[in-house]
């Protein structure tokens, strides 16, 4: 990816990494990663269950699992204004500043609606609590605010909706609501985790439309965490491809679906489903590894088909071939030899 000018960063990620502290042993959820995400621009974290997508993206607003979770080093550089900057990293949990940033710089939208809206509080009370945190407005101000971010997300007679609650909304519903008050206090970032999971295909064509124009409109920056490469393709400008905590492959969205370099990246775009696939599916072998004990070279190793002796006993750098990183010994065989 092209060098970003520092007044066009919103959110700087350096050698993050999160480690969770548990009987078993350290697990490496997110360990060593490395991004940027430009103002108005998106970004796509793409791979399977359990590399890292999520934890990496809750760290971002110091919402990982804790206190077995913890930063264990690495800054997230966070620019409100496009000159100063916040490291969220070194931010205490609980602190004004933090406080300050969630929802109201920086909002989430996660997979499930129905397990984070609250099932005993009518749609309008939710969104009006996240708007009387963030800003200073009185009840009947909250109400107007609520009722336009309901009317953004194509919510029809949203004065209506108000009054309902979670269980009599559909699922495609549910998650406009979520996506409203994510938005009712227009964050510069918006964090989107697996938000078409549950939903079926005509739903989930609506909703990534949905967050695509908004994101225009608002003029807001994307990170889209999803396992679903035609996701990507549709809404992203920019992808990390993700592998037991580790980036593999960086690069322009375009450029990556033309040209996808590290064997696990080849791997995902062949096992997707396609109408003119005949016969049996083709799919990954083997299993993300066991956290506790991972490989000493590449995690990949175990189930790449081009491994070469170094991949058993050295893991890779990222690789920078013109803006396209990749994390693989074969676009470095000098080293490799």
């Amino acid at each position: 990816m092209p060098q970003l000018k520092e007044n066009n960063v919103l959110v700087d990620v350096r050698d993050l990494a999160v480690y969770f502290h548990i009987e078993q042993g350290i697990v490496k959820a997110v360990d060593g990663v490395n991004f940027k995400i430009e103002k108005g621009k998106s970004l796509g974290v793409v791979g399977e269950s359990g590399c890292g997508k999520t934890i990496t993206a809750l760290s971002l607003l110091l919402l990982h699992p804790q206190p077995e979770g913890q930063i264990e080093k690495g800054n997230i550089f966070f620019y409100p204004d496009g000159e100063n900057r916040i490291d969220i990293a070194k931010l205490g949990i609980h602190s004004k500043q933090i406080r300050k940033r969630r929802g109201n710089d920086i909002a989430m939208i996660f997979q499930e609606p129905m397990m984070s809206l609250n099932p005993v509080h009518s749609i309008g009370q939710q969104i009006m609590e996240s708007i009387r945190l963030h800003q200073k407005v009185n009840k009947r101000r909250a109400k107007e605010i609520a009722v336009e971010a309901l009317r953004r997300v194509r919510i029809s007679a949203p004065e209506q909706r108000m009054n309902e609650y979670p269980f009599q909304l559909s699922g495609g519903m549910r998650q406009r609501v979520m996506i409203a008050i994510a938005l009712s206090c227009n964050p510069k970032l918006l964090i989107a985790d697996e938000p078409t999971t549950a939903l079926d295909v005509t739903i989930e064509a609506e909703i990534l439309n949905l967050i695509k124009d908004l994101q225009r409109e608002l003029g807001m920056a994307l990170m889209m965490i999803t396992h679903d490469l035609g996701v990507i393709g549709e809404v992203t400008d920019d992808v990390v491809v993700m592998y037991v905590g580790k980036i593999v492959e960086k690069a322009n969205t375009r450029k990556l679906f033309e040209e996808p370099l590290h064997p696990y990246t080849k791997a995902l775009f062949k096992s997707r489903p396609e109408i003119r696939t005949e016969g049996r599916l083709s799919s990954i072998k083997g299993s993300v590894p066991n956290p506790y004990l991972l490989p000493e070279g590449c995690s990949f190793e175990p189930r790449c088909d081009v491994a070469m002796d170094i991949c058993k006993k050295k893991a890779p750098e990222l690789f920078n071939l013109d803006g396209h990183y990749v994390s693989c010994w074969k676009y470095n065989e000098k080293e490799a030899l």
